[in-house]
């Protein structure tokens, strides 16, 4: 999976070919998700899993992390994955090349023509700029690993170069910090944002919650709050969407049998997919009404709004 292969899909900056692969497979079904909506304490680390999958109602079924054919990095994606199954009771699955095979048995286009396609798309880095948003690492935190290999380069600075470190002790000083062991922090008792249970933290920590429990299960209610409001803006647009098509053309509207739905508002439900990523008439209808109430309805919806406007 490389990294140079990443770029936007939409308005979603993607990490590989092989997300893109997993995204384009989920909209081809119709099936909704989101992408690293939240990043969630798996205890021994914060992560940032890929996809969140929901059902049309818009509860989340199931989380998602997609990784390349190397061993460990898709066996430290397992264990994260394990943790959050086991806090949160919440489905995670692994995807990676053999698995993305397997799911694009039944599509009418390959998985290998899917990646030469986001290979080859303006919105990636491959062979492209890799400066601002197009740059994979933009407004991305070092990791755990990075950040311990600054630590001990730091710490050999220190015992090699005394005045890096008197420096670096000035600095600390004059943000209000202390060199550690040398100044005991106070601590001070919060309650938990999540179950309202009381906790002792340094009064310098930004910790809000009194477990990770509780840190996943707002992560979880903040990733489907966020869907739900990005679910209810494209479903008001594609409400405009249809009375602005059928104002614009009456005539095939008005002249449209139940019967011919399909083939008559064609172009209709092919500019609906290409805008908002939505095929499913069920989804079009719920769209319009709050609920599926079915083509028929749609249609009459459609006809109401040209006799209104009718001279």
């Amino acid at each position: 999976m490389n990294r140079g292969y990443s770029g936007y899909y939409k308005n979603y900056f993607l990490r590989s070919s092989y997300e893109y692969a997993y995204a384009k497979y989920l909209d081809y079904y119709c099936i909704p998700w989101d992408y690293e909506a939240e990043i969630i304490d798996v205890g021994y680390k914060l992560y940032k899993p890929d996809f969140f999958i929901y059902d049309e109602k818009g509860h989340l079924q199931k989380i998602v992390e997609v990784k390349s054919r190397n061993k460990n990095a898709k066996t430290e994606a397992k264990r994260a994955l394990n943790s959050i199954e086991e806090k949160l009771n919440i489905y995670c699955e692994l995807i990676s090349y053999e698995e993305l095979l397997e799911l694009y048995r039944e599509l009418p286009f390959s998985l290998t023509s899917t990646i030469h396609e986001w290979i080859n798309s303006n919105e990636t880095t491959i062979s492209k700029s890799f400066v601002g948003k197009l740059n994979g690492h933009f407004n991305m935190t070092h990791s755990e690993k990075t950040k311990k290999l600054i630590g001990d380069h730091t710490k050999r600075l220190w015992e090699s170069n005394s005045v890096a470190k008197q420096k670096m002790l000035e600095g600390l000083r004059n943000s209000g910090l202390a060199q550690k062991g040398k100044i005991r922090t106070p601590r001070e008792k919060r309650k938990c944002i999540e179950c309202g249970k009381s906790f002792i933290v340094l009064i310098t920590s930004t910790k809000r919650y009194c477990s990770r429990e509780c840190s996943g299960i707002t992560a979880i209610k903040r990733a489907t709050k966020s869907y739900m409001t990005k679910r209810n803006e494209i479903h008001r647009n594609i409400k405009k969407h249809i009375i602005f098509w059928s104002l614009n053309n009456m005539d095939i509207v008005l002249s449209t049998p139940y019967n011919k739905i399909n083939s008559n508002l064609k172009p209709l439900l092919d500019e609906i997919k290409s805008l908002y990523g939505v095929q499913d008439s069920r989804v079009i209808s719920k769209a319009v009404f709050g609920e599926d109430c079915g083509r028929k309805e749609l249609l009459k919806f459609m006809k109401q709004v040209c006799n209104e406007n009718v001279c």
